[in-house]
């Protein structure tokens, strides 16, 4: 019985509230909610989280999130050795959760609030043909927000009718690691003066409603992408590893379509008396290996000490239908192996990662093909 989860982060500070939710892909009555705080150590605390490894997960994160903030996330999950998350705004994911039941088009404020922060956003819907389409007006974050969850709102509120002109919000959604104690009320925001004579609607949601969303969110893409495995098993781009000389040896192309059967290349040591020999394999299209998303390893040690080349070692790459890359390296005289499985290489969970390597390093065919090298020889 696979599990899906949904992952809520009320904060990003030490002892800032969690809510998870799991989820049954065999049993649509299964519902397994729980809460806990954020430790000093993100990735002790993201192991402690299941009693079971998830195949698939769902983050809820603050949208003011940008992709270097959020790599330190993902890399505390792979440290944790669970299945690499998928993204998504708090913000988002309440708004859908709502909107699910309710599709009326309407001005409205969402707030994530915490102790450490407080996000508003002005989001404008409109309903046209039964199609509709929400569009983000205005969005500020309080990095040291008012302990006075009115006076937040407040703030808020009068710049978003400004942003507006003329028309008026017509519902407030708050989204609070403490729901049942919060400040905000139905009456005080009906006493203010814009809303005299309209009142607004105000909706209370909880962080564990946004961590059921996730895990609903979480398990329709794992059912998608079993109805429809060719549209997420496909090589984003090349794999391949990394040789003595730092370049890289290709063993699946890029948009090759999993699964891809065993393919193997031949390789020998690079220096004297060699006892070591690593294998890193790499995703990305630069040639050079360091310009690529290293995404793990297998290391042959106790090798029988010869002279440079003496050694033959032989590796094989084989990917399946998952996405699973089986690497494995043997060298032929004194039997040495290793194994090694890279869980999910591809796929939406490394999207954000290999789109900052592509971004950051440009393929430089003629530079690299200027380089002499061991392009034959695995590096200690």
């Amino acid at each position: 019985m696979p599990l899906i989860a949904g992952i809520a982060f009320s904060g990003l500070t030490a002892n800032s509230p969690i809510f998870t939710t799991v989820l049954s892909t065999s049993d649509a009555s299964f519902v397994q909610s729980s809460s806990s705080t954020l430790g000093d150590d993100l990735s002790s605390t993201a192991k402690s989280l299941f009693t079971s490894e998830p195949a698939f997960i769902k983050l809820a994160l603050p949208s003011y999130l940008d992709r270097e903030t959020r790599k330190p996330i993902l890399q505390a999950f792979k440290q944790a050795n669970l299945v690499f998350p998928s993204f998504s705004e708090t913000i988002q994911l309440a708004h859908i959760s709502l909107t699910t039941k309710d599709h009326a088009p309407r001005n409205e404020i969402i707030f994530h609030l915490s102790p450490t922060l407080a996000i508003g956003r002005l989001v404008s819907t409109s309903v046209e043909e039964g199609i509709r389409e929400s569009t983000t007006l205005k969005e500020i974050t309080f990095d040291s927000p008012s302990p006075d969850t009115d006076a937040i709102i407040a703030e808020f509120i009068d710049l978003a009718q400004a942003t507006l002109d003329g028309t008026k919000v017509e519902r407030i959604i708050v989204i609070d690691a403490s729901v049942a104690t919060t400040e905000v009320t139905s009456s005080s925001w009906n006493g203010h003066q814009t809303y005299r004579e309209s009142p607004v609607e105000l909706v209370k949601i909880g962080f564990g409603s946004v961590a059921l969303q996730a895990a609903k969110s979480a398990l329709a893409s794992y059912q998608s992408a079993l109805d429809y495995p060719g549209s997420h098993n496909v090589a984003l781009a090349r794999i391949g590893i990394v040789n003595a000389d730092g370049f890289v040896h290709d063993f699946i192309p890029k948009h090759a379509v999993f699964p891809q059967p065993r393919c193997s290349a031949t390789f020998t040591t690079s220096k004297d008396d060699q006892t070591e020999a690593r294998v890193s394999v790499v995703i990305g299209e630069s040639r050079r290996g360091e310009e690529n998303l290293c995404v793990g390893q297998v290391v042959l040690r106790g090798l029988p000490k010869k002279a440079k080349g003496g050694l033959v070692i032989r590796v094989m790459v084989e990917v399946d239908e998952e996405g699973d890359i089986s690497v494995t390296a043997e060298e032929a005289e004194s039997g040495v192996s290793e194994k090694t499985v890279v869980r999910k290489l591809l796929g939406e969970h490394h999207v954000d990662e290999l789109e900052e390597v592509l971004e950051k390093f440009k393929v430089d065919e003629v530079r690299a093909e200027a380089e002499v090298g061991n392009g034959n020889a695995l590096p200690e």
